[in-house]
């Protein structure tokens, strides 16, 4: 499993089954776990100038989607989840939805 350097999660996805396991791994491993309150808006990442980059994608962000509009995709899969942020590309993330 991939470690990274920090695990940035909005609180509330410990109360998905993904969520509360991916955070329960990462606290055991020792990574550090910084609350947000919006994966779309992460003011201590946004701040970072273009030179940081490497490192951010040593970070994972853990949210939760609150719209379900999908795009089909046939090339790679049956859906893409459509992008709502210009820096996506910089961190890992790991979008937890409730049907």
């Amino acid at each position: 499993m991939f470690k990274p350097k920090e695990v940035y999660y909005e609180p509330k996805s410990e109360e998905y089954e993904l969520g509360k396991k991916l955070l329960d791994e990462y606290r055991e491993q020792g990574v550090k776990l910084i609350p947000i309150e919006n994966h779309n808006n992460i003011e201590l990442l946004r701040k970072n100038p273009n030179s940081e980059f490497a490192k951010m994608k040593q970070n994972i962000i853990i949210g939760i989607r609150k719209t379900h509009k999908f795009v089909p995709n046939h090339k790679v899969s049956d859906f893409l989840v459509p992008y709502t942020s210009s820096r996506m590309h910089s961190n890992v993330y790991v979008l937890l939805f409730s049907l």
